[in-house]
Parts: structure tokens; sequence; C-alpha cells
């Protein structure tokens, strides 16, 4: 008997976000080793990840405002099928006092195809995008450990933590916000959490100038960073929309994504850059499941600039999931509804 069977035969189990918090039980690094799951089930041709589609509405024309689905199936050691159902507002926190973005995750067994849980996944969200950076790190990072953080919201403060158990506690973080009381906020609680020397700059640039991992984590509707700001030898962490210039790409020795196929969606930086001639599978050095399983090598040279940009992919949504609907299970966590 498996952990499918009992939730299978007494109905859905539905998760909130404090009873997924609850599962997890603090422990993190439970989410860098579902991704990596997901990652080789990907490399061994074992997933299936339809791309995804957007749901926009032409009055809210800002990048983040919108719902997307993400399906996908995968197999290895998860062996599960889901959706993530994710919907964004670029000024939910400002106009209406909510987070920018919602989740909700549902899990189907592989062979009968039955829904087996319903969780929320705001959670399991922001630590899956924080675990495909952490494995980032574990291959692409270099040697020297100071952090810039440009964006210090909910992903700074996941990426943050994860980062201090996978990658390494930084010798130094700078950060940048647009919103320099959000900026301290973070840099209070990066010092109370973690102990960790902060300093809040007035200007991205400033904030870049020394970095060795650049994490970009903003809501800008438009390129901003040159490749100027950016340091010879830095790991560029991509994980919001728009950051980057297209020279950030060009100059940069290695570039890495997630999934290729996934990331080149019309309006992405790296399918604009396609049609326009200047990118390519060529250009790209590897996705990111190349490097979990050795198939290419990460970071060979100290003095490379490399620039990882993911998507975001669905199966790693549904093994994170996956990890926390067992550790459920196990612990009891959750209620049970009827089908």
């Amino acid at each position: 008997m498996n952990a499918l069977d009992p939730i299978a035969r007494d109905g859905l189990l539905y998760l909130s976000a404090a009873e997924v918090e609850c599962a997890i039980g603090g422990e993190y690094t439970v989410f860098v080793e579902a991704m990596e799951a997901a990652l080789r089930a990907q490399a061994a041709d074992d997933v299936v990840q339809p791309l995804k589609p957007y749901l926009r509405r032409p009055e809210r024309p800002h990048p983040t405002d919108r719902i997307i689905a993400m399906p996908a199936y995968v197999g290895g050691d998860v062996r599960l099928s889901g959706v993530k159902w994710i919907g964004s507002a670029h000024d939910n926190q400002e106009v209406r006092g909510i987070p920018r973005a919602s989740a909700v995750i549902v899990l189907n067994d592989a062979d009968s195809a039955y829904p087996v849980a319903i969780m929320d996944g705001s959670v399991v969200s922001a630590w899956r995008t924080a675990a495909v950076s952490a494995l980032a790190c574990r291959h692409l990072a270099p040697e020297g450990r100071r952090l810039a953080v440009l964006g210090t919201g909910l992903l700074a403060r996941t990426h943050l933590s994860l980062l201090c158990e996978t990658w390494g506690r930084p010798d130094a973080v700078d950060v940048h916000d647009v919103s320099p009381r959000q900026a301290e906020d973070f840099a209070r609680w990066a010092q109370e959490e973690h102990q960790l020397p902060v300093a809040v700059h007035g200007d991205a640039a400033t904030c870049l100038r020394r970095a060795d991992v650049i994490l970009v984590v903003t809501t800008a509707p438009e390129p901003w960073i040159p490749a100027a700001w950016v340091p010879r030898g830095s790991l560029f962490l991509n994980v919001s929309l728009a950051d980057p210039m297209p020279d950030v790409v060009r100059t940069s020795d290695k570039v890495v994504v997630d999934c290729y196929e996934q990331v080149m969606r019309p309006g992405k930086l790296l399918h604009t850059m396609a049609q326009q001639g200047t990118f390519g599978p060529e250009r790209c050095h590897a996705d990111l499941s190349d490097l979990v399983t050795g198939a290419r090598p990460g970071r060979e040279k100290p003095d490379e600039t490399i620039f990882f940009n993911p998507i975001g992919q669905a199966i790693g949504d549904i093994a994170c999931a996956a990890a926390v609907y067992r550790r459920a299970v196990e612990n009891g966590a959750g209620t049970r509804l009827e089908r």
C-alpha cells in the first residue's frame, strides 16, 4: 500500500497555507530535493508538461496581471499529475492590502487520474522558485559569497533563507528596492533572522557593484539593468520578468535556462532576442536538468559571467506539492473532503 491509498479511499486531502507550512515543519530543503527529483525525471524524458496558457485582460496590461494554468505529470520518484492555477495582480498590495500572487494546486493520482489533494499553492510557489535558484547556485555560483538583491518582497526572503541553507551564508548582502521602507524592512529581517550584514543602497548600480551573485526579484514591467552594472565573473539570477537589458545576455559567457522550450515564449526576453536574431539554441549552454544530471558542466572558470533565466516549470510545482502532500499524509495534517 502506498501513501496515496488512504486518501484515494477516504476522499480529498485539503491543505490550507498554514497546513502546508505545518506539513513542511520548517524543513524547506525538501523543496530543493523535490525540484531535483523533477529535473532528473525531466532529463529521463519521464515528464509531461504542456506549454502553460496565460489568462490576461486587455485593460490590465501589466506583465504580472494574469492567471496561469500550469499542468504537468512528473514520473520518477514523484509519480503524480496536477495543475497549479496561479493568479497575480501588480497592485494587490497597494490597492487591496493582499499579496501580489495567490495559487491553488490540485494533485491527481497518476494511474486513476483521481484528484487526491488540493492545497494552497502560494507557499509551494515561493519555495519552489527559491529551490530552482538554489540548484542554479550549486552549479553556477562563483566562490565569492557577496549577494546583491534587487526587489525585497516575499521571494527575496524565501531565496535568502534557502540560499543560507544550501549555498552557504553570504559574507555580505546588498539590497535595493524602489521602496526604501521595504528595503529597510528586509534588511532588518535578514539581520534578525539570519544574522547577516546587510547594506541598503539608494541605487541599483551601487548595489550590484561588488556582487558575486545577483538575485533579481522585482515586478518591473520594462528592462532597466544594463550589462555595465553586472560584475565580471558573477551569476545573474533572472528570477523576475523584465529587468535585464538584452546586452546582459549578449555579454554573458554562459546562458542557462530551466527549460529552453518553456522559456522561449512570446514576450519573454530570450524569445524577443531570438526574433531579433541575437539569441538562439546555440547560445544556450544548458537546461538546468543537464547540470543536475551532469550531462553538461556548470561553472568552469572563476571569471565566467553566467546568466540564469528560469521561466518557472509546472513539473517543479507538482513535485514540490507532492512532497508536501506525502508529508501531510504521514503526519495526519490537513482536512479530509468528501468526494
